[in-house]
């Protein structure tokens, strides 16, 4: 029996990886059926009074009731991610809660954040999520369009 040399091992099981990753697809998902809350989100000083030694946080909270189509990756594995594109100046923070179809988390502007891994077992997801947003109102200048949208990964 050949032995392999540990460092050809490790290059094998490294190559074995990088592969599987790369056949690994993304797509965007179509979340046309969500509706958000509200289609402006006041955002209101976490103190009343921020000063030098204060906190310059602005919150705003925002209801949505997605309904994410998957349809085209029924009974397959697949991971599922939430995303911000960037925003100007500052970046916010989005914090999320949900009623238990979708992972809790948090993102910044200009990532995303894995919300679902699993086999895809129905055409349509619809969970409620409560979005907490957040940011330094020192640098908010101006009302801004917040992009979320979602991405899914597949194995062929």
């Amino acid at each position: 029996m050949k032995t392999v040399p540990r460092l050809g091992m490790v290059a094998l099981v490294l190559a074995l990886v990088l592969s599987s990753a790369a056949a690994a697809a993304t797509f965007r998902v179509d979340d046309t059926g969500t509706v958000v809350g509200q289609a402006i989100t006041p955002m209101r000083w976490r103190q009343l009074v921020p000063g030098r030694a204060g906190d310059n946080t602005v919150e705003g909270r925002v209801n949505v009731a997605l309904r994410l189509n998957l349809s085209p990756w029924l009974n397959r594995p697949a991971r599922i991610y939430m995303a911000l594109a960037p925003t100007e100046g500052e970046q916010l923070t989005a914090t999320w809660r949900t009623q238990g179809r979708l992972l809790p988390g948090q993102l910044r502007s200009g990532s995303r954040s894995l919300v679902f891994e699993g086999t895809v077992r129905e055409a349509f997801l619809q969970e409620s999520i409560a979005l907490e947003l957040s940011a330094d109102g020192r640098m908010l200048e101006r009302p801004q369009a917040l992009q979320f949208f979602f991405e899914i990964e597949v194995s062929p």
